[in-house]
């Protein structure tokens, strides 16, 4: 069965995981990354779809919005989420207003205007600890002068701002313009603590995502800090959020046009992914300010890239 919806956003068809007794139908509730709960009218079942966009970005041009680098081969890199709060805890949204006074490409926002992301790397695992600390520290000056601390909690609380980050490209508005209010408040509430790790080109990276992908459910209890709550919130927001190997590129490019991302790798929401940095990015970890706990999941992470590697 295929259900068609109105082209001013740019969706063209649903197909149905099982055939549905009746052609009539309505998309009842939305459930994030284009999935939508379809009822049958007059029937009262209700299954999963999942609504595809018409792409124009051939396999080709596709590929080329990932950008791998020999150099930075086996490179580390992090990305740490933390919510910007009052002394008391309490989280608040001035990311603008810190961002302004960090002025730099270390640091950046997210969806929430309660957090800041700050980014080290590419390095070496042997000098990723300094840099972690070494950007503590300039958070930390900027975070006093506003008199806030840097909270790295998985999960904020219930009651907290839900302000999204004013990004001038429109992105998050796009995001969140049509996104359920509980939706929204469980994207808003977690952070984590991501894990990059270089790869050289297409081939090796899609040889070590394959590889590495078996492994999610040990690295997502290795960096849970939150007894799963994190990731169960996670898994509201998301339909896709388990990775799984892919036989090409061609038929990961397949996957990327079915599930939305293929004009923008960073709409790809799986746990482990290919990165367009050229990096396969490992994103099950929780929020932490501890320096020996974000070592200890690289190290992992580094560990299984070069076991891929290896068993090639």
């Amino acid at each position: 069965m295929q259900a068609f919806t109105s082209a001013e956003k740019g969706w063209h068809r649903a197909e149905s995981p099982r055939e549905l007794p009746a052609p009539l139908c309505v998309f009842s509730t939305y459930k994030g990354a284009g999935s939508f709960l379809l009822e049958t009218l007059g029937t009262g079942r209700v299954t999963t779809v999942v609504l595809s966009r018409r792409s124009a970005v051939s396999f080709e041009n596709f590929t080329k919005l990932f950008n791998f680098c020999p150099k930075k081969a086996g490179n580390v890199g992090v990305e740490r989420e933390r919510f910007l709060a009052l002394c008391s805890g309490i989280p608040v949204p001035l990311a603008a207003q810190v961002l302004a006074d960090l002025d730099s490409a270390a640091f950046g926002h997210e969806l929430s205007a309660c957090q800041v992301e700050s980014r080290v790397g590419p390095t070496t695992l042997e000098n990723l600890a300094r840099h972690l600390v070494a950007q503590d520290d300039v958070l930390g000056a900027v975070l006093a002068r506003h008199r806030l601390i840097a909270l790295a909690t998985e999960v904020g609380p219930y009651t907290m701002p839900l302000d999204v980050y004013p990004d001038p490209t429109g992105r998050y508005q796009e995001i969140t313009r049509d996104m359920p209010r509980h939706i929204l408040r469980a994207a808003c509430r977690i952070a984590g603590t991501h894990v990059h790790i270089g790869m050289p080109d297409y081939k090796t990276a899609l040889t070590v995502y394959n590889h590495v992908c078996k492994f999610c459910d040990e690295l997502s209890s290795l960096g849970d800090g939150s007894s799963g709550e994190r990731l169960l919130l996670y898994k509201q927001m998301v339909p896709y959020y388990k990775p799984t190997p892919y036989r090409s590129w061609e038929a990961y490019y397949e996957t990327a046009c079915r599930q939305g991302f293929v004009e923008d790798p960073r709409k790809c929401w799986t746990l482990i992914r290919i990165s367009k940095h050229g990096t396969i990015e490992f994103r099950m970890f929780g929020a932490t300010n501890s320096t020996t706990r974000i070592c200890s999941w690289a190290q992992r992470c580094h560990e299984l890239c070069q076991e891929a590697l290896a068993t090639a």
